[in-house]
């Protein structure tokens, strides 16, 4: 072998040792950063998560409704809504769930979401059918008198609130015999994608600025759980999982951004830092998932309803 072959082979060395060195997991150091967050006075994940919503309102419908339109249609079909019900739609996005059940009942439905970007799409989808109000939902079922809704629904968004706290405000405002319906994600929706972000972060803990504090619910037990100690009486709870493929680590990361299935987490690092870990983000996706040219994004997701 040449010196120059010698030499060569040395870069090539010192190259692989210095990747090696950027990629070693610090789980010390992330464990301290992430505690550090959680446990901190400060938690923007409403902010993040509204600001995500209004920014994707645009597309949603294209990247996000018609992927999961089935899920919710299975949802209002199980609920027994009649004709002239006062029927209020809780996280109702761009009003899909809310123009299904107007069709049942005939008479205007109430959406309630606190992304105004989303709400300006509903009141596009459905003008003359709902009526649509930019709210905190636990806040707005406060303010409402007892007994004074036919059916309440929340579908994709419970956990963004503060779930056992909705579900007592739900049954306080139902008639007798009233419904709630819940479709939402589950907190292992997006399993295998958390898992490799976490990675990413593992190797730049200090590009963690902000955690999502979220609440989604484990699965249908959990549910089932919540909306026994509500005082709901549950007549379904289901479960499952729906996915879709992409051919790299960034397609997956540019549908999850645009889908709002991971809203607020596109702010977890700082905007100077945003692109460098996202793209070591799809780059680990795809180390660990990609396979045949195929990357496949899975979303869990729990259903119910109960009865007052």
């Amino acid at each position: 072998m040449t010196k120059e072959s010698w030499n060569n082979l040395d870069n090539l060395r010192i190259r692989a040792i210095i990747q090696d060195m950027n990629f070693r997991k610090r789980p010390f150091k992330m464990l301290v950063r992430t505690l550090g967050l959680f446990f901190s006075k400060e938690n923007r994940t409403e902010e993040m998560v509204r600001k995500s919503y209004d920014r994707i309102s645009v597309g949603y419908d294209e990247t996000w409704t018609r992927h999961m339109r089935d899920l919710t249609s299975d949802l209002i079909n199980k609920l027994d809504i009649r004709p002239g019900e006062k029927v209020l739609d809780l996280t109702c996005g761009t009003g899909y769930a809310s123009g299904l059940i107007a069709e049942k009942t005939g008479v205007n439905v109430i959406g309630i979401d606190n992304s105004e970007g989303m709400l300006q799409q509903a009141r596009q989808n459905y003008p003359e059918t709902c009526e649509f109000f930019h709210a905190d939902i636990l806040g707005y079922l406060k303010q409402l008198p007892d007994e004074s809704a036919d059916v309440v629904t929340c579908c994709w968004g419970l956990g963004y609130s503060k779930p056992l706290k909705v579900l007592r405000q739900i049954k306080r405002v139902l008639k007798k015999g009233g419904q709630c319906g819940i479709v939402d994600n589950t907190i292992f929706s997006l399993r295998e994608v958390m898992v490799c972000s976490t990675l990413a972060f593992m190797e730049q803990p200090d590009k963690l600025e902000n955690l999502m504090k979220f609440r989604f619910l484990m699965g249908k037990r959990h549910l089932w759980t919540w909306l026994r100690l509500a005082g709901l009486k549950p007549l379904d709870v289901w479960g499952g999982s729906k996915s879709y493929k992409v051919e790299s680590g960034i397609k997956a990361i540019e549908r999850l951004r645009a889908t709002g299935a991971a809203a607020g987490f596109e702010y977890a690092a700082a905007d100077a830092d945003s692109d460098e870990v996202f793209r070591r983000f799809a780059e680990i996706l795809e180390q660990k998932y990609l396979h045949d040219g195929n990357l496949s994004i899975i979303h869990r997701y729990l259903g119910g309803v109960a009865v007052k």
